[in-house]
């Protein structure tokens, strides 16, 4: 079986959910045996990989869109904690 998502050909979201679903379906198919099962579940573990990564893509996009002065709190240095007497712990 040939799988649409691969390395090298990076997916859209809308066809790694429809073919998350196709998997699915064959997955709750009785007449899918266990040795047809495997792969398409390593199949739909990258589609999902793949998709959280597209949406997580997606998020930081339209994030810097809304606010494109404001700095991304995860990508921002953050100063070095200090002890009482003002100095740095590092």
């Amino acid at each position: 079986m040939t799988t649409p998502a691969t390395k090298t050909h990076p997916v859209r979201f809308e066809q790694a959910m429809s073919r998350l679903e196709q998997i699915i379906q064959l997955l709750d198919d009785p007449k899918t045996g266990l040795e047809e099962m495997i792969p398409l579940v390593e199949e739909g573990l990258s589609l999902i990989r793949s998709s959280k990564e597209l949406l997580k893509n997606a998020e930081l996009r339209i994030r810097t869109l809304e606010n494109p002065q404001e700095p991304d709190p995860e990508t921002t240095p953050q100063p070095a904690p200090q002890n009482d007497d003002g100095f740095s712990l590092q």
